[in-house]
């Protein structure tokens, strides 16, 4: 009788970080950053006013980051980030108004 042998690789190519550009911001997120992380997010604000970006992780939980004016900012994260969303102050309304999740 002969016999079959199978050999399972695991495939350690890295992921690239996902970017996402609006018309004024630009968001880069990175689950395996290779810096301790297990994940990473920044955001770049051309905006001259304050904007909030949202980022939800795998098990639904959400955080966020406020990235001033003419700047930009990083988070590490201690879980992988799933999708991320713009938001911005409405004045009229009194209230942060979002964009879709990405």
């Amino acid at each position: 009788m002969a016999s079959i042998g199978l050999v399972l690789g695991a495939s350690t190519a890295a992921e690239a970080a996902t970017t996402i550009n609006y018309s004024n911001a630009q968001v880069s997120y990175d689950n395996n950053p290779g810096n301790g992380a297990e994940s990473w997010i920044w955001a770049w604000n051309n905006n001259s006013y304050t904007i909030r970006i949202d980022y939800q992780y795998y098990d639904n939980g959400i955080d966020s980051m406020w990235v001033n004016p003419y700047s930009a900012t990083s988070v590490n994260a201690n879980r992988d980030i799933w999708r991320v969303r713009y938001c911005w102050w409405d004045d009229r309304s009194q209230y942060w108004g979002c964009g879709g999740w990405s």
